[in-house]
């Protein structure tokens, strides 16, 4: 009995140095692979993974709101945000008050300097006094990004943020390209995570390889990204992604360079001939269908943009928005 007791003393005793050691809510140190080696150098420390809250901190859904849209009330630089903004980018409106307006969050608002944007609590049910879902998210399946990630295509308008309507592939309605749900979406147990959350040292829903790059005067507003693709083979040699992309990981990953580069090229030229017809169109009436066709050119060119994938989420609607897109351009020249 008292070596039972003296064993269970020893086992506490082990516990308690490990916490102090790795620290709560931080990942342990991960030994480098360059281990010293006759006439090298010594290898170099242990690199430091940072918590999830760390790696999420510096992320554009943390800081939109502070940065970009509690600027200032309507009327100032922040002016052309409004309340539906604050729908996908204020935890306060989100989480506690579903009537919380803009206005609410500046000076002498009842929310003033209360600028929480998207945090943990947002996506994570965060227990709820179920120890083993902790971390379970709030909504499943597609509806857990989606429906912020979300723009309804309407022919003549342009589209933002419209990644959950592109990805399952609903046109706009009057138009001439047709519904095309990616295969993606049709995929039984398949979402934005299976791509987008794939590792616990980057937890910035950028896929591995993906940089954003951001304006310099506006540094939470994404204007492109780099893409190294190197980095985009060990996804793809994850079980889960070879049970459709059943051919070599590099492979899978050339042919998405492919199509990333065709999109991106479309999109430059189609930005440009854009800019081209502004002058034309400038002064129409509102009911001439040169400027009818230019807006329509608009969606469908600012859907495939707004998606912000180069057609990676849905390559064949792409393609048919881009063309759609020009020939609708074409009626204004």
């Amino acid at each position: 009995m008292k070596k039972r007791k003296g064993l269970l003393l020893l086992l506490a005793l082990a516990m308690v140095a490990i916490v102090v050691l790795v620290g709560c809510g931080k990942t342990a140190p991960v030994a480098s692979t360059n281990a010293a080696k006759p006439g090298n150098a010594a290898a170099p420390a242990p690199t430091e993974v940072k918590s999830l809250v760390d790696q999420f901190k510096d992320t554009g859904h943390a800081k939109y709101f502070t940065l970009q849209v509690a600027k200032g009330p309507e009327g100032t630089a922040a002016g052309h945000y409004g309340d539906s903004c604050i729908s996908c980018h204020s935890a306060v409106k989100m989480m506690d008050d579903k009537n919380a307006k803009l206005a609410d969050f500046f000076p002498g608002g009842k929310y003033a300097g209360k600028t929480e944007g998207i945090s943990c609590r947002v996506c994570h049910k965060m227990g709820n006094g179920d120890k083993d879902n902790v971390f379970s998210l709030q909504k499943e399946g597609w509806s857990s990004c989606g429906d912020c990630h979300t723009g309804t295509p309407k022919l003549g308008s342009k589209v933002n943020h419209p990644q959950n309507e592109f990805i399952k592939g609903i046109a706009p309605q009057g138009g001439t390209v047709k519904d095309m749900p990616s295969a993606k979406f049709q995929m039984k147990d398949f979402s934005c995570q299976d791509c987008h959350v794939t590792n616990s040292t980057k937890h910035d829903f950028l896929v591995p390889g993906v940089t954003s790059i951001h304006d310099e005067k506006d540094p939470v507003n994404r204007v492109s990204t780099k893409v190294d693709y190197s980095k985009m083979v060990t996804m793809f040699d994850q079980k889960k992604c070879q049970t459709c992309h059943a051919s070599n990981a590099q492979d899978t990953v050339n042919k998405m360079k492919q199509q990333q580069e065709e999109i991106g090229s479309k999109l430059k030229a189609l930005e440009d001939l854009s800019k081209s017809l502004e002058a034309k169109v400038k002064d129409l009436p509102k009911d001439d269908p040169k400027l009818q066709a230019y807006n329509n050119g608009i969606t469908y060119f600012s859907y495939v943009e707004g998606d912000s994938s180069k057609g990676i989420h849905n390559y064949p609607f792409a393609k048919a928005l881009l063309e759609a897109a020009e020939n609708e351009w074409k009626k204004v020249q």
